[in-house]
């Protein structure tokens, strides 16, 4: 296979789709964010689904035209990387890291009713046809101590798959996104020859970090806003469109 695949990992809620932003400013990439065409999200299961996964590498191919990478984005691909390396030798990892407090209370905004993190019957929580299969889950039925034991867990198996494929896996911290050294670096691991598009906001000094995060204090407001009084279809529009306002 002359291309490359790309697969982005990492917990959600942790910068994911700047990180989609980025690796698609740069000529020759295509990678999706959680499988999203026309703005339906195409999520895969958490455990066994290894034909589907197959499957959608295969389709992300058939996706990416001319591109010489090609991907996607999403925290359910960690527990398929030794498969798809095995499949494809040359293929490169991505994961960001997100300091734990702020996953679990980025997390309790967003799902609010919703658990993916623990099996249950819908009565006190909602179910989510489309994304409780996404994630794994605990013997915990407190939210923020499910979401806290799956960052625990989610990272503890970065680290160790680094130790086995170190050539094909690398881990970010959130923040590195806005320095343009580890953008650099990021290019430099996936073996990216193009040219660099390596523009953005980058929070070089305190108060443009101090408005970066009043910024995305107002997004997380507004979404939660959003979800009492606009549909959900709007909604993830709305998403899709101005998200890289407030986390790129």
């Amino acid at each position: 296979m002359s291309k490359t695949l790309i697969i982005g990992l990492g917990t959600g809620r942790c910068g994911s789709l700047s990180l989609s932003y980025f690796l698609n400013n740069q000529p020759g990439i295509k990678v999706l964010h959680e499988g999203a065409i026309n703005y339906q999200a195409h999520p895969l299961k958490w455990y066994n689904d290894h034909e589907n996964v197959w499957k959608w590498i295969e389709n992300l191919d058939k996706l990416s035209d001319s591109n010489q990478y090609f991907g996607d984005i999403g925290m359910y691909f960690l527990p398929y990387v030794a498969f798809l390396i095995e499949k494809f030798p040359r293929s490169k990892f991505i994961c960001l890291k997100r300091e734990r407090e702020a996953v679990i209370h980025s997390y309790l905004q967003w799902t609010q009713d919703h658990n993916p993190w623990y099996e249950h019957n819908g009565k006190t929580w909602k179910k989510n046809e489309v994304w409780d299969a996404s994630f794994p889950k605990f013997n915990e039925s407190d939210k923020a101590k499910a979401v806290g034991l799956y960052w625990d867990m989610y990272y503890e198996k970065i680290e160790k798959l680094i130790e086995k494929y170190p050539q094909n896996i690398c881990c970010f911290q959130t923040e590195s996104l806005n320095e343009v050294n580890s953008r650099n670096a990021l290019l430099d691991f996936i073996e990216y020859d193009g040219d660099r598009n390596l523009k953005g906001q980058y929070h070089t000094h305190k108060k443009r970090a101090i408005f970066a995060k009043l910024r995305r204090n107002f997004a997380e407001v507004s979404i939660s806003l959003g979800k009492r009084i606009l549909p959900k279809f709007v909604r993830h529009q709305l998403w899709i469109k101005f998200a890289k306002f407030f986390y790129y």
